[in-house]
């Protein structure tokens, strides 16, 4: 074993700052300033990885994102794809279809780690993995990926770069920015240290035609924070990279050195035993995980917090608690699939029956599809945390708003506010859409006009959704019923109360007992048909494509006439057999379309469609350029791939006042 494979392999199993030192003293860098180079060779780079993520879960995801970007890459590229080509996929879910699952461009199925087997996710997962090792208050969390790899000569372009444009024209992949993955530094101990391995993969280079002089080695360096000095302002990082240094100060390259494999990859409880030929592995020293530090799998943990950022990753991640706690053998790994699809995986005896919904929302020309989960009661806190409404772009968190929101008086749901849960998809939304929307570090929303409209589609939304007021009427009800029944029953305060007067009992005659005030009538589910329950409610069970979508009381292909009120919102109901979930699902999901046919260059409204149990309410926000008198035709569509042909419902709607 060469002298820079030991010394790699020592920062790899080292898991303090001080360990990280004491080896690099050693080995007669730490002390060197000319061996370090400034990361992305910018004396300033401090006011941009200073400037990410706020929270450390989110700039962890980011590194998670990154290595699975470096899967898609590598299985592209090892086809001999070139990734900005037209052969290459021009989505993520169809670079997974296509590559991992093995299915054609365009299927769903295939693009989306929801519809595997668990099998499948397992084996998947074992090629990006994530381990947690060190002290239990400031531990070391490890990324491993068999992706693309760089070679040392390419790692100052890539891994260790500032606003370079590697994937910016790549469609498959989530990382544009070329700085997400700096953001996880500042979280990283004292002195922000973060080790970086890489090895290119052989059969990507072969197919690529790549030749460098170290397309065959394993490059790896340090990062750091230097401290501001010298008059300087800000602090600075820097890497290690002492190779040339002594002719060219702080301008070497990272150490390099040969090897068939290297043991990355944990096992069990066991980190850095599994060996990989190629890929990539970054180690953060020392991460601040304060409020989730706990056993990394438990509800406290990593885990659920990463699983929050992640809602639906584009493929699955293999997550490994390796430090000192006790447990039987399955108990220290498990695969992160994601919030959205571990809910589905788990609705029954977690999610109130007829959710989620999906509903369909247009907002300043911007398509997005909202989903609406009400966790039964107390079982919310297994999944989330404070967020209330979480906004993603192909699965990964971009901002969210905390659960407050539906106590504002524009919602009117605070009973229901412990048990909300609403993922906004906003995939679809355009480029300069996404821009004015969220913040470049992807982690909270800018205070923009798309933003107060997106909003106050979605607070009329919630505040008018039927199986919503339902509910919150229900947990009332069964809120008093329990409070009843933990104090004296009535029946036996008035049964003592008229012993004690006989003048009481002259005056009163009881007769039948009085009824129960609390019964209700709930409607729960998702399709077409009534089903007795057995109690005496109706359940709504959904067909999974729509036999009919009309207007409610109107025959099919009938115009639907109707008022507006000017600068106010227009609700007009569907009534349909499909299940709640039609609009926001992997296999075979329904589409919505408004189009303006009557007048012309009307742009198209802000609207939310709610479908709940049989009925979808559209609610339209209806703009005041219109005058009294005004008439205005739309056409509403729904469709999807199964359907022969699609449901075609007009209005037309006239202008009154307010």
């Amino acid at each position: 074993m060469s002298t820079h494979e030991q010394l790699c392999l020592n920062l790899l199993r080292a898991d303090t700052e001080e360990e990280v030192i004491a080896i690099l003293k050693a080995a007669g860098y730490w002390e060197k300033p000319e061996c370090w180079r400034l990361f992305g060779d910018r004396e300033n780079n401090f006011s941009t990885i200073g400037n990410q993520q706020s929270r450390p879960e989110a700039a962890l995801t980011e590194k998670v994102v990154n290595a699975i970007d470096a899967r898609l890459m590598c299985e592209c590229m090892s086809r001999g794809i070139d990734p900005v080509s037209e052969k290459a996929p021009g989505a993520i879910k169809d670079a997974v279809a296509q590559f991992i699952a093995g299915m054609s461009v365009g299927s769903y199925a295939g693009g989306s780690v929801h519809d595997w087997a668990d099998l499948k996710r397992r084996e998947e997962s074992k090629k990006i993995t994530l381990a947690v090792t060190g002290s239990k208050k400031r531990p070391c969390i490890t990324i491993s990926d068999l992706g693309e790899g760089q070679s040392p000569s390419k790692m100052p372009q890539t891994f260790l770069s500032i606003d370079k444009s590697n994937k910016l024209r790549i469609p498959f992949v989530q990382g544009k920015f070329n700085m997400g993955g700096t953001g996880a530094l500042q979280f990283c101990g004292h002195l922000n240290l973060q080790l970086i391995i890489s090895r290119r993969n052989q059969a990507v280079a072969k197919a690529m035609g790549e030749s460098d002089d170290s397309i065959d080695k394993w490059g790896f360096t340090i990062v750091r924070r230097e401290t501001a000095k010298d008059g300087a302002k800000n602090s600075v990082y820097t890497y290690l990279a002492p190779m040339g240094a002594d002719h060219s100060p702080r301008q070497g390259e990272v150490l390099r050195f040969d090897a068939e494999r290297l043991p990355l990859m944990p096992d069990g409880n066991t980190p850095y035993v599994r060996e990989i030929t190629s890929g990539s592995s970054l180690k953060l020293y020392e991460y601040d995980m304060k409020g989730f530090s706990s056993h990394a799998l438990m509800r406290d943990g990593l885990l659920s917090r990463l699983e929050a950022m992640l809602l639906e990753p584009a493929l699955p991640i293999r997550v490994y608690e390796c430090r000192d706690y006790r447990g039987h053998a399955g108990s220290f790994e498990t695969t992160l699939v994601g919030l959205s699809v571990r809910l589905d995986d788990n609705r029954e005896g977690n999610i109130e029956d007829g959710f989620p919904d999906s509903d369909p929302l247009m907002i300043a020309g911007e398509g997005m599809t909202a989903r609406i989960y009400v966790f039964k009661a107390d079982r919310a806190k297994t999944y989330r945390t404070n967020e209330g409404v979480i906004f993603t772009i192909n699965g990964q968190t971009h901002a969210a708003i905390p659960k407050t929101i539906f106590s504002r008086n524009s919602v009117k749901m605070s009973r229901l506010a412990d048990s909300l849960l609403v993922t906004i998809d906003c995939s679809d939304i355009s480029v300069r859409a996404r821009e004015d929307l969220f913040m470049n570090s992807r982690d909270r929303l800018r205070n923009t006009e798309i933003r107060k409209a997106l909003e106050d589609e979605l607070e009329n939304a919630l505040k008018n959704h039927e199986g919503l007021k339902e509910l919150r009427e229900k947990r009332y009800h069964e809120e008093m019923e329990a409070r009843l029944s933990q104090s004296r029953p009535l029946e036996e305060v008035l049964k003592n109360l008229l012993k004690s007067s006989p003048s009481l009992l002259n005056l009163f005659r009881l007769g039948t007992r009085i009824p129960n005030p609390f019964k209700t009538d709930t409607t729960q589910g998702g399709t077409g048909e009534k089903e007795e329950t057995g109690k005496g409610d109706k359940l709504f069970v959904g067909k999974l494509h729509p036999t009919f979508f009309q207007f409610v009381k109107a025959k099919y292909g009938e115009i639907l006439h109707r008022d507006f009120e000017i600068g106010r919102r227009c609700r007009i109901n569907f009534q349909t057999d499909v299940v709640n979930d039609y609009f926001k699902r992997t296999e075979s999901p329904g589409r919505f379309h408004v189009e303006i046919l009557e007048p012309t260059g009307i742009e198209e409204p802000n609207y939310v469609l709610t479908p709940h149990n049989g009925v979808a309410s559209l609610s339209i926000f209806m703009p005041e350029e219109f005058a009294v008198g005004d008439k205005i035709t739309m056409e509403f569509t729904v469709e999807d791939d199964t359907l022969v042909e699609p449901f075609v419902n007009v209005a037309t709607l006239t202008a009154i006042p307010q």
